[in-house]
C-alpha cells in the first residue's frame, strides 16, 4: 500500500499528486487548506486556495485577517 506523503515529506510540496479514476474530489478542490510549515512565523497559518493562491493569515478572535496576500 502506497503511503501518502505530507507537503513536509515531500520533494516538490506544492505538486498535485494525480487521482486515481471514480473518486470523488476531495473538499480541499473547492475549499482553501489551512497548514503551517516549520518556518512559519507563531500565530500565522498559510491559507492555499486550489488556484494555488497561498496567503499568510492570522485569527484575531474568529476574525481571520490576511497579513501578506501573496505568498510565492
Amino acid at each position: 500500500m502506497t503511503r501518502i506523503l505530507l507537503a513536509e515529506d515531500r520533494d516538490v510540496p506544492w505538486e498535485a499528486d494525480a487521482r486515481p479514476l471514480g473518486l470523488l474530489a476531495p473538499v480541499h478542490d473547492k475549499a482553501p487548506v489551512y497548514y503551517r510549515l516549520p518556518d512559519t512565523p507563531d500565530g500565522h497559518h498559510i491559507k492555499e486556495y486550489p488556484s494555488g493562491l497561498r496567503q499568510l493569515v492570522r485569527f484575531v478572535g474568529v476574525e481571520e485577517q490576511v497579513v501578506k496576500y501573496n505568498l510565492r
